[in-house]
């Protein structure tokens, strides 16, 4: 391909109405984007923010990230993290409470990314197609669930793809500044995440393509590839041999999650490519953008080679040295997602060129005068509405994904109804509440601690005597399975005490919380609202001196006007009281019962101890239990009683 006139030494379009449509499709990238960018706080659903927050909170205690094995890890993030806990989050306060500081910068550099690929792609061939690529990157869904999380992939692809940028720049309009601007913007590439050393070298040799478009200049050409080679190797220097990059535990765990090199092979690429471009369009689609491409010889005085072939080998190079590390996570191909929009835009441009040519050449001559003066506008115009309407599904899936993290996240309420409702105790769960209760990887700040045993289990792995002996309390469980089979959480032998099951308005996953111990007792009993549905008593005979120790298992079926409390009497055969406990009915005061709102919940009541007197006479008493606070009363049996019996209790000789 030949190259365009660059005489004019214009670096950024100069049009009113390309930075007009540029301004436009920021919005549109807000909108999606800034959306929900606290999803899910206080709990934190990203599972790897919470290894940056804590690195940096490990560099500022002990000044290293050794406590969580993130030593080795470029600094990018961790120092962003660091600079906000260290200088803005006050000392008594969580971690997790810098991540919407975090998410809105990273959310700015998602922004960015946005602008530099349009001047990428204007650089490339038409102004249009800068524009076209950013909307076609910005309505990418899988771009969109990303851009909100405080994790290095959005710097990454900004600093690569302005490095390349600024690269272009110096290489076609002669700007020595720019290059070295290039190199530095690829360290802090790597200084987020190291997959950007495989574009480095293009970076470093691109100036040599002057050798032969500039022969008068080669010794600057010379003097520029040379120093800034020096620099990026004082930064290799620094990254490899002073900071302890190569302390980690393997290499490929800071180049790229895996275990090993691997032999590269056309599967493992094929299967590295494959998601990228599905995460645009359907593959069909991508074969009549290939077909598209071949018609790129006709308009080659229209596209600027070199910018192409950078673009395609840089693309290359991403897809190749990821390809290295085996079979690869979507999130590892960001920037080549960015190279693909670009060369997706590029097939548009192709049309624009052929409608333009079509209504030059546009029989009869009556018809050529009269469209001669939208011969520009009017290709534009019909290619820009065929290509939005091309990108709606994908705008359609971001958009809903998008209002998807605005909505409550059911793990919070989950979190807030163990810590106000439950007893301590350790418990089992799927992968989806495995850092719900943990303080420093998921952001729980509740007074009670709930250990997960690891490692993510279902109820089914083992008996629940075995669990039982493992002294989990807990059980959370999908709420799915329930549905099609209600004796799936052996209903004998474990309590339901609490579902969460799908709704479109809450995020996170359906769940069921059971109790790894059955009721003893059930029953039948009913005060005002709250009915009493079984009970657990230790015995029912004993000896003057020793404890009754007992407790109730509520439902309600709203909230009562006020809080009441419990109070338990053990009466002898004439009704007189010989001994009571009284409490709140929860093992916290923090979930009294006029916040028992949820009428399918079964609520664990609190152990009661009850004494009983060392001079009781043998025989047989009734213990009895009531509700009662002192504003509105005590609450009554449909019958008209102000207690329920719940058991007979034999005192024996001692």
């Amino acid at each position: 391909m030949q190259q365009r006139d660059d005489s004019v030494p214009s670096i950024i379009p100069r049009s009113k109405w390309w930075w007009l449509g540029l301004a436009l499709l920021l919005i549109l990238a807000g909108w999606l984007y800034l959306r929900g960018y606290n999803a899910s706080l206080p709990f934190i659903n990203q599972v790897d923010e919470p290894y940056h927050l804590l690195a940096a909170q490990h560099t500022i205690h002990d000044g290293s990230a050794r406590g969580v094995n993130y030593e080795a890890y470029p600094p990018g993030m961790r120092t962003l993290s660091y600079l906000l806990l260290k200088h803005i989050k006050s000392p008594e306060a969580h971690h997790g409470t810098m991540l919407p500081a975090l998410r809105l910068i990273t959310i700015t550099a998602w922004m960015l990314v946005v602008v530099v690929v349009a001047l990428l792609g204007s650089m490339l061939s038409h102004p249009l197609t800068g524009l076209m690529a950013a909307a076609i990157w910005i309505v990418n869904p899988w771009v969109v669930e990303r851009a909100r999380w405080a994790l290095p992939d959005g710097y990454l692809t900004l600093f690569t793809l302005l490095a390349l940028w600024l690269a272009l720049v110096s290489c076609l309009r002669g700007r020595r500044s720019f290059s070295t601007a290039a190199v530095y913007s690829i360290m802090l590439a790597i200084v987020f995440k190291t997959q950007a050393l495989f574009v480095a070298p293009l970076i470093l040799l691109l100036p040599l393509i002057n050798l032969s478009r500039m022969p008068e200049r080669r010794k600057d050409v010379w003097q520029l590839t040379f120093w800034n080679s020096l620099r990026f190797a004082v930064f290799l220097f620094w990254l490899l041999l002073i900071y302890p990059t190569l302390e980690a535990n393997n290499i490929p765990y800071w180049v790229a999650p895996t275990d090993s090199v691997s032999l590269l092979s056309v599967q493992v690429i094929w299967h590295n490519l494959l998601p990228v471009l599905q995460s645009f369009q359907p593959l069909h689609i991508w074969k009549g953008q290939l077909l598209l491409t071949a018609l790129l010889w006709r308009y080659r005085q229209r596209i600027n080679g070199i910018v192409l072939i950078v673009l395609i080998v840089s693309g290359l190079c991403w897809l190749i040295g990821i390809s290295l590390f085996g079979m690869q996570d979507l999130r590892q191909f960001f920037v080549l997602g960015a190279m693909l929009a670009l060369l997706y835009a590029m097939g548009f441009t192709v049309l624009i060129y052929l409608l333009e040519e079509a209504l030059i050449h546009l029989p009869p001559p009556a018809a050529q005068q009269l469209l001669l003066p939208f011969h520009q506008i009017l290709p534009a115009s019909i290619i820009i509405i065929f290509l939005a309407i091309g990108l709606l599904p994908s705008y359609r899936e971001s958009d809903a994904l998008a209002h998807k993290f605005t909505l409550h996240d059911r793990r919070n309420d989950l979190a807030t109804y163990m810590d106000t409702s439950l007893p301590p105790g350790m418990y089992i769960a799927n992968y989806d509440n495995h850092r719900t209760f943990n303080r420093a990887w998921g952001g729980y700040n509740g007074q009670h601690d709930f250990l997960w045993l690891k490692p993510s289990a279902a109820l089914s792995d083992k008996p629940i005597s075995e669990w039982r002996e493992l002294a989990v309390e807990y059980a959370i469980m999908p709420h799915l399975p329930l549905l099609v089979d209600p004796d799936i959480y052996s209903p004998n032998e474990t309590v339901l005490l609490k579902t969460y099951p799908i709704d479109p308005n809450f995020r996170g996953p359906d769940m069921v919380v059971l109790r790894l111990h059955p009721m003893q007792f059930t029953a039948t009993g009913q005060l005002g609202p709250i009915h009493l549905v079984g009970y657990d008593l230790n015995t029912t005979q004993l000896p003057p001196g020793d404890d009754l120790v007992f407790r109730h298992y509520w439902r309600a079926d709203s909230p009562t006007a006020a809080p009441k409390r419990v109070f338990n009497h053990l009466l002898d055969g004439k009704g007189e009281l010989v001994a009571q406990v009284d409490y709140i009915p929860l093992f916290d005061e923090r979930r009294p019962t006029s916040a028992w709102d949820d009428p399918d919940e079964i609520l664990l009541g609190r152990e009661f101890v009850l004494n009983l007197p060392a001079n009781l006479t043998p025989g047989h008493y009734t213990l009895t239990s009531g509700l009662n606070d002192a504003e509105t009363g005590i609450l009554l049996t449909p019958d008209g009683n102000d207690r329920l019996h719940i058991a007979t209790i034999t005192v024996i000789d001692a």
